[in-house]
């Protein structure tokens, strides 16, 4: 999953994955196939059953995470990867080619914005989440994913692993949130999501995750309604 722009370690990185996985989960997963299916399941459970709804998936890689809302409604999928974008058009996503930080649509044009995993790979995140909330219509929502700044795991595998992950720009929960409100949108809801241990816990905005939960969970997502 791509979506951000200019010259970076990433580049070329989801071409081959698309070429070496083919159209398969693994080809849009950072930590491995089980979490990213547990963070997709958590991201469509926060849209609800949805119809007659604009949706934008920014990143799509292969079209894994909307494939399900398409038919229903009109989604678009953008992504810096041809390769996995003609996985993902297969799929029913309009496809287009584009970047996170310069998104080809009018302000306003979509009543949900989804961006999975894709704010970590950005080092201008502030200017990629102005971007995702500009182009949602007033009172619509934006549902962004990251892995979590403050799992004590992560910290580990940012050193030990560190060809990939010391890459990542990675985001508590506190400034994840602090990006939305400058961007001109309101934290409703949080979810946490655990692996490997298959649980997720949804935490109000004004709550937040909380000291221990903040530090277990693997990854975190932010739904956020356009002001």
């Amino acid at each position: 999953m791509t979506g951000s722009g200019g010259k970076s370690v990433w580049d070329g990185h989801f071409d081959e994955a698309s070429r070496t996985l083919g159209d398969t989960e693994a080809a849009n997963s950072y930590l491995s196939v089980r979490n990213f299916s547990q963070v997709r399941d958590a991201v469509l459970d926060l849209v609800g059953d949805v119809g007659g709804t604009r949706v934008l998936d920014v990143g799509c890689g292969t079209g894994h995470l909307t494939r399900s809302l398409t038919g229903k409604n009109l989604v678009a999928g953008i992504d810096l990867s041809a390769g996995m974008l003609r996985f993902a058009a297969a799929k029913g996503l309009a496809a287009v080619r584009a970047s996170g930080l310069d998104l080809p649509f009018k302000d306003g044009t979509f009543d949900i914005v989804l961006a999975n995993s894709v704010i970590q790979l950005i080092s201008a995140g502030e200017a990629f989440m102005s971007e995702l909330v500009r182009v949602t219509r007033k009172g619509g929502r934006v549902i962004v994913t990251t892995i979590n700044a403050r799992n004590a795991a992560i910290s580990i595998l940012r050193v030990v692993e560190r060809r990939k992950y010391r890459h990542f720009r990675l985001y508590p929960y506190g400034v994840l949130t602090g990006l939305a409100a400058a961007a001109g949108a309101d934290v409703r809801r949080a979810v946490l999501v655990y692996f490997p241990f298959g649980r997720t816990k949804q935490v109000s905005a004004d709550r937040g995750p909380g000291l221990l939960a903040g530090r277990l969970a693997t990854s975190l997502i932010v739904e956020a309604v356009k002001r």
